[in-house]
């Protein structure tokens, strides 16, 4: 007899033509609203989300596409910090399924994120499916419950399914990927490249980037193959992720995922960097952790250089822009910023 079988209500004929519609829906964009489905044929729920939770920046909501200000704009704010799921998948980074009542400490019941985010949600628990992550992200399928707990039963439910879940979604991303069709929709560069070094696909926003000479992408990837580090940094203050892909992955087996994400490094708003064209790549993110209130020490720790370094770099900067201080780096900033057209 089959996990999904049987008189226990697992599942029956639901589960499986819901499964049928996530096969068929492979490579389409309605492919997480169909595994959605499939959850919700093995337990009930009140809300359904997809969230793409990232190792190197806040989580995205993808599915519901609209969400109530008063419950988004609190998470979005920085509360997304204590969300256990969150900080899960920043921590640990394992495909699973989790339930929010077996991640929360107890505090976090009276916490803010409690207080501000779970009650406007109307949130008393929730069940976590940590999809197998692509640029260090995973897609995450999200069953909410506004009043009492899922329960064992119910998440071993959603577990006995879990590796039938993985394989569509891998399924999925091998489909769009060999046709060239790497989520266009998003506004993140992203490339995949083989184990050689060869790209194989490429998103419409890495292209647009690739074109940006004054960018910096070219600089940042040779730097990334030079030192074979996992990240470095554009000159906007984006970051450049490199992650390894699986062994199994499709078209490009042990390849590598690079992908472009925000970071807490970006540039001040507003900047047109006509006034930098004089520096090279490493200078202008100097010039701009300097304006983010930065010290050499901090700079030179987001940066992986060493101290002297910095001074080194701060140093040719400042005569390049005519400059002898830090306090003349930043009037000339604010002269900059009101000679731009409003």
């Amino acid at each position: 007899m089959s996990a999904f079988d049987g008189p226990s209500g697992m599942a029956g004929t639901g589960f499986w033509d819901a499964m049928e519609r996530a096969s068929a829906a492979i490579g389409g964009e309605a492919f997480y609203d169909r595994l959605l489905e499939v959850l919700t044929s093995l337990v009930e729920a009140d809300l359904l989300s997809l969230v793409r939770y990232s190792s190197f920046g806040a989580p995205d909501l993808v599915i519901p596409r609209q969400i109530r200000s008063e419950v988004a704009a609190p998470y979005d704010s920085g509360l997304y910090a204590f969300d256990p799921f969150h900080h899960y998948w920043r921590t640990v980074a394992e495909p699973a399924v989790k339930s929010l009542r077996g991640l929360a400490p107890v505090e976090l019941w009276k916490s803010r994120y409690a207080l501000e985010f779970l009650r406007a949600a109307r949130i008393s628990d929730e069940i976590a499916v940590f999809l197998p992550p692509i640029g260090g992200a995973s897609p995450t399928l999200v069953l909410d419950r506004a009043i009492g707990e899922f329960t064992a039963v119910e998440i071993g439910r959603i577990k006995s399914a879990f590796p039938l879940l993985a394989g569509l979604h891998k399924a999925h991303l091998k489909a769009i990927i060999g046709r060239g069709l790497v989520d266009h929709s998003t506004e993140k560069p992203f490339r995949l490249i083989d184990r050689s070094g060869k790209e194989l696909a490429a998103n419409r926003a890495w292209r647009t980037l690739e074109a940006d000479t004054k960018s910096g992408l070219a600089e940042a990837l040779a730097e990334l193959a030079r030192a074979g580090r996992t990240q470095t940094t554009l000159a906007d203050g984006r970051l450049v992720i490199r992650s390894p892909l699986a062994a199994d992955f499709g078209v490009a087996p042990g390849g590598l995922c690079d992908q472009v994400e925000v970071s807490a490094v970006s540039a001040p708003r507003g900047q047109d960097d006509g006034w930098l064209a004089c520096l090279t790549h490493r200078e202008k993110q100097i010039v701009m952790l300097t304006l983010e209130g930065h010290p050499i020490a901090s700079i030179a720790s987001r940066l992986g250089l060493k101290r002297g370094t910095i001074k080194n770099h701060r140093l040719r900067l400042y005569q390049k822009l005519d400059i002898t201080t830090e306090r003349e780096l930043f009037l000339t900033y604010m002269q900059h910023l009101r000679a731009q057209p409003r």
